[in-house]
């Protein structure tokens, strides 16, 4: 789980968990884990009762991210730009998972590859 084999198991596991990974923004801790839950439980809704499936599990993250950024606005003064950064930095982390985890190459593009060799 985002490059650890160490993932937590309980709501105290994720703090301490989450503040080792992500030091600095105590304050947002909840706001992220929150945001979380609610995708993950708005995108099994959609699957289950609309036939919508997601392509990848990081959809739920990217769209996680959008709406903390979008609801950014709400926190308290001092925290906007610190929401809007965690939001961004969960983004950039799961864009690159993204490419590390991506589908493998086609038969059709290894063929390809091979034929020019």
């Amino acid at each position: 789980m985002l490059g650890t084999d160490c993932g937590p198991n309980s709501i105290w596991q994720f703090y301490a968990w989450i503040h080792a990974f992500l030091p600095g923004f105590n304050e947002i801790y909840t706001v992220g884990l929150t945001t979380i839950c609610s995708e993950i439980w708005l995108t099994r809704n959609r699957a289950t009762f609309e036939k919508k499936w997601i392509n990848t599990p990081f959809e739920i993250v990217f769209t996680a991210c959008a709406f903390i950024k979008y609801s950014a606005d709400q926190q308290k003064p001092g925290m906007i730009r610190a929401t809007k950064k965690g939001a961004e930095m969960l983004k950039e982390n799961a864009s690159q998972m993204l490419l590390l985890c991506g589908p493998p190459m086609s038969e059709t593009s290894e063929q390809v590859d091979e034929g020019d060799k």
